[in-house]
């Protein structure tokens, strides 16, 4: 029998010549470093994902407070140049969707270069100018009373991807950033569409759908959501669950509209599966705003569910 066919043998290493017991015992040895380095490098890895999902709060920042206000010079802003209309797109995908993809890419780049910042940022509210420095993808803050969603909003125009996998340290974080979709334009847009992960630890939207509950609502009909230059109060209108591609007119394709009668159409299609009856119906020139997340997912169908909501001017 020849030497090298002692390598493949399994059992007493006793029984094989001394050539072929060292080779077995030296390879033995070098998978078990192997395992064992992988293995530390495992741990340690999981042990940095927890510290910074737990008590980094995934690379979100902490909530910010409005400063004491001080005597500024009045700054007089100049107007915005009109947005292009955004035509409705028919898909039956939203942005939450591409989450194995954005996987990969947040490992690839942690990193990515953020957007430029404006030369001019003082109408910017002084409680936001800090996080915007630190990011200038910053656009709002969204905040739901009698829930964990107290967090920044991002927005990478064109682009829903980015945030996905990303705190908003632009590092890795499985949770995300709660994201503006890329083809809306607030203040612009009628229909804003913030997208943001039901994460099993409670965390970004996994509060959302508590909204449900028609109790829940009637306790906390209003949320606040905040641009960088204005303090928003929103009243919800509806709360829905819906599958992907089951609608004809899905929430996450609303954006615009041609006409008054386009916008109604859109709106009627989003209110028609509610859960129950808000009392708020939304007339055309308001400001909408919706909040989505994932439902139940399974391998046969993917649930969305989300809360269109209705800019007011009740700030008390």
């Amino acid at each position: 029998m020849k030497p090298e066919k002692f390598r493949h043998l399994h059992g007493d290493s006793r029984l094989f010549p001394f050539a072929a017991r060292t080779a077995l015992r030296k390879k033995q040895k070098r998978t078990a470093r192997i395992l064992r380095t992988a293995g530390i490098a495992v741990l340690c890895l999981a042990g940095v994902l927890l510290v910074r999902e737990s008590l980094l709060r995934g690379g979100q920042p902490e909530v910010p407070t409005v400063p004491t206000p001080s005597p500024s010079p009045e700054v007089t802003q100049a107007p915005a140049a009109p947005a292009e209309s955004i035509p409705v797109r028919t898909v039956t995908v939203d942005a939450l969707a591409a989450t194995g993809e954005a996987d990969e890419a947040a490992h690839a780049s942690p990193a990515p270069h953020p957007t430029a910042v404006p030369e001019e940022s003082s109408e910017i509210l002084p409680q936001y100018r800090e996080l915007y420095e630190q990011n200038p993808d910053l656009i709002g803050w969204l905040r739901v009373d009698g829930t964990a969603i107290d967090y920044p909003v991002v927005q990478v125009p064109g682009d829903n991807t980015t945030y996905l996998r990303r705190g908003f340290d632009r590092l890795y974080s499985t949770g995300g950033t709660l994201f503006l979709d890329g083809r809306c334009v607030l203040g612009e847009t009628a229909n804003a569409l913030i997208y943001g992960h039901n994460m099993a630890n409670g965390s970004m939207f996994a509060d959302l759908v508590r909204y449900r509950d028609e109790e829940f609502y009637r306790e906390h009909p209003a949320f606040t959501f905040d641009t960088l230059t204005q303090e928003g109060r929103w009243q919800v209108a509806a709360a829905l669950d819906t599958t992907l591609g089951a609608d004809e007119l899905p929430y996450y394709t609303f954006f615009d509209a041609a006409d008054r009668a386009e916008w109604q159409k859109r709106v009627d299609a989003i209110m028609a599966l509610s859960l129950y009856d808000t009392g708020v119906v939304p007339e055309y020139g308001d400001e909408l705003l919706t909040l989505s997340t994932c439902g139940e997912t399974s391998s046969a169908t993917a649930r969305r569910f989300a809360v269109l909501a209705v800019r007011t001017d009740d700030l008390e």
